[in-house]
């Protein structure tokens, strides 16, 4: 779908402190580069000419920005108009003021970095803020005048019971966010928390992931929360614009140290070095680390893996015409496999995960390469 709106992905690369599971590409900073990164950055976008759907700033910590340092990448785009434009944000340092700034930017739809109401599992994950400032930044952004926000937790951490998970859905259920995203703790290679295990620090088993995740599956839509992605519960109408895009394989342009970029057939990303990044970037030099060229085996194939993450699966009909070729024809004697196997269902041109099929996702995905 060349002719399709891009959506924009903007890596601000900046954070007070790593925290011990975050294996992103960042620095700890202090401010010292923001305004740098943000010329060269505005530049880009600008000079990118592409007609943009959506326009996101993850990090890192984006909210690191000033809000007009954030105005001036949003009108680099073209502006806000009637585009859904998101902020990662974590709970501290988070204002009225500010916030009121970051809405007054052009800023829409605000996402916040929970991540956990336990003040156990905040110290445990490293991160800065704690359980009332999580609340309070919360509603600091409907002061502020956000009516979309969404927000992150993470399940699997060590000490972490079933019934103090429930109660914590059910408690930002209460709140009213209008997206909640859950994340099992994954442990990264390189990370602290990689060390931290392997020096015998103790995750979950496998069993009670499970349950976590399913009691998440089975809480939220009862609560008013749709889940459309293996992560993602959105309530009706406030799904993640941007990465919807992500999953329907729109073309996307990444800016910022270590960001992607997929125009079909061709990816690439950015050198991930910060500090390099900018350097080149004020030099015009070319900021590609790596590229490939997708065959269009690898395109099918990526279609049914980011298709089978969406709650209604792939939608068979328009693989075939996408690719002008039969999906059933290609899979047939798999998909019966799966489905025998209770892993898989076909709703009518759909193609989906089965709830035992979200439970072993990585490796039902796997089998149609």
């Amino acid at each position: 779908m060349p002719d399709a709106p891009h959506g924009i992905y903007i890596h601000v690369p900046f954070c007070l402190h790593r925290c011990p599971y975050c294996a992103f590409v960042l620095i700890e900073s202090d401010g010292s580069l923001h305004a740098r990164f943000v010329d060269v950055i505005e530049r880009q976008v600008r000079e990118s000419r592409v007609d943009v759907a959506t326009l996101y700033f993850g990090g890192g910590t984006p909210s690191m920005l000033d809000p007009e340092q954030v105005a001036r990448l949003i009108g680099a785009a073209g502006g806000a108009r009637d585009r859904e434009v998101t902020l990662e944000a974590n709970p501290d340092g988070l204002g009225l003021e500010r916030l009121r700034g970051f809405r007054e930017a052009g800023v829409n739809r605000l996402s916040l970095g929970i991540q956990s109401s336990r003040p156990g599992a905040l110290a445990f994950l490293g991160r800065t803020h704690d359980p009332r400032q999580a609340a309070e930044s919360f509603q600091a952004a409907r002061s502020a005048g956000f009516r979309n926000v969404s927000i992150d937790l993470i399940f699997g951490m060590p000490g972490q019971r079933l019934d103090d998970w429930k109660r914590e859905l059910e408690e930002w259920a209460r709140r009213g966010p209008e997206h909640i995203s859950i994340y099992g703790l994954t442990v990264e290679p390189g990370t602290a928390l990689e060390r931290d295990v392997r020096a015998g620090t103790a995750l979950p088993g496998d069993e009670l992931q499970r349950d976590l995740y399913v009691a998440a599956m089975e809480l939220l839509p009862a609560l008013g929360y749709r889940q459309y992605e293996l992560s993602n519960f959105g309530r009706p109408g406030f799904e993640s614009r941007h990465n919807l895009g992500y999953w329907e394989g729109r073309p996307y342009l990444g800016f910022g140290p270590g960001a992607h970029s997929y125009v079909a057939p061709r990816r690439w990303a950015n050198i991930a070095n910060v500090a390099q990044f900018i350097e080149r970037a004020e030099r015009g030099e070319n900021l590609v680390g790596s590229e490939e060229k997708l065959t269009v085996d690898q395109q099918m194939l990526e279609a049914v893996f980011l298709g089978l993450r969406r709650i209604e699966g792939v939608f068979i009909p328009a693989f075939d015409e996408r690719f002008g070729v039969s999906f059933d024809g290609r899979h047939a004697a798999l998909v019966k496999e799966l489905a025998e196997g209770g892993l898989v269902v076909r709703n009518g041109g759909f193609l989906a995960l089965t709830m035992n099929g979200k439970l072993l996702a990585d490796s039902v995905i796997a089998r149609f390469a």
